[in-house]
């Protein structure tokens, strides 16, 4: 299902920039620190919005695995944590915080996989509908399209 194999390569791609930032964090400067943190925290932001806004509502609407989404929001509940966390420190804390944090995110990100391997997926292949799918899908396109259009620039020199 091609749906699920973009929420998994948003969480993947959070994940590989996690990787690379704590494995090379000494050697990059704040500036590649920054963009990498912008990178790991928007793919997590979006891949977050996509199962919560296009996936949960259809398990709600069977009324039966109210359980399975309470397990996957205790892990969203953590990332977005963390990740309100992230934001609020610098790059360079001087004890390594921010580091830590990175850390603890990818740790999150990895309950997630599991959980959308185990609950999400099998339950997506078992029971979405293909107009249902083609809904998850285009709504998850016009996200993409909308996170790629550059910020607007205003002319403040009126």
């Amino acid at each position: 299902m091609d749906v699920l194999q973009v929420l998994a390569a948003k969480r993947n791609l959070a994940r590989r920039v996690i990787q690379d930032l704590s494995e090379n964090y000494q050697k990059l400067n704040d500036d590649q620190r920054l963009e990498k943190s912008s990178t790991i925290l928007d793919e997590v932001n979006s891949y977050l919005q996509i199962e919560q806004n296009l996936f949960f509502p259809y398990i709600h609407k069977t009324g039966e695995h109210e359980d399975l989404i309470a397990r996957m929001l205790t892990v969203h509940e953590g990332i977005e944590e963390v990740s309100e966390h992230a934001i609020m420190m610098h790059v360079d804390e001087p004890r390594g915080e921010y580091y830590y944090q990175v850390v603890n995110l990818g740790g999150l990100l990895d309950l997630a996989k599991r959980n959308d391997e185990e609950i999400l997926f099998p339950w997506a292949e078992a029971y979405l509908t293909e107009d249902e799918q083609y809904y998850i899908a285009s709504h998850m396109k016009n996200e993409m399209m909308q996170e790629s259009l550059p910020a607007p620039v205003y002319d403040y020199r009126l």
